[in-house]
């Protein structure tokens, strides 16, 4: 989990939102209008939200890297028969490669 977009409100039409942004380790943004200042994690977590309190409306995550599909020929012959627990990628799909 890199950031989340709260509500704090009872309606969408009323209310205000807050954008919370992971910076290092459990250190946490708190991005509110033009007031930024640091909390931790624990803050966050805490969000929980309902009634007046901050509700969570947008999770945003890091790409993960994936590992690379291995190839018929790098196949084992005891892992041949099983369930692979490599994700496949679909006829035409393009693999995405992260840093």
């Amino acid at each position: 989990l890199q950031a989340v977009l709260t509500h704090k409100g009872r309606s969408s039409n009323s209310g205000h939102y807050v954008g919370w942004v992971k910076q290092k380790g459990d250190t946490w943004l708190k991005c509110d209008d033009d007031e930024v200042s640091p909390v931790h994690e624990e803050d966050v977590l805490k969000l929980s939200g309902g009634g007046d309190w901050h509700t969570a409306y947008i999770l945003l995550y890091a790409p993960r890297k994936l590992p690379k599909n291995r190839g018929p020929s790098e196949e084992s012959e005891e892992s041949k028969g099983s369930e692979s627990t490599t994700p496949a990628v679909a006829d035409g799909a393009e693999k995405m490669e992260t840093s």
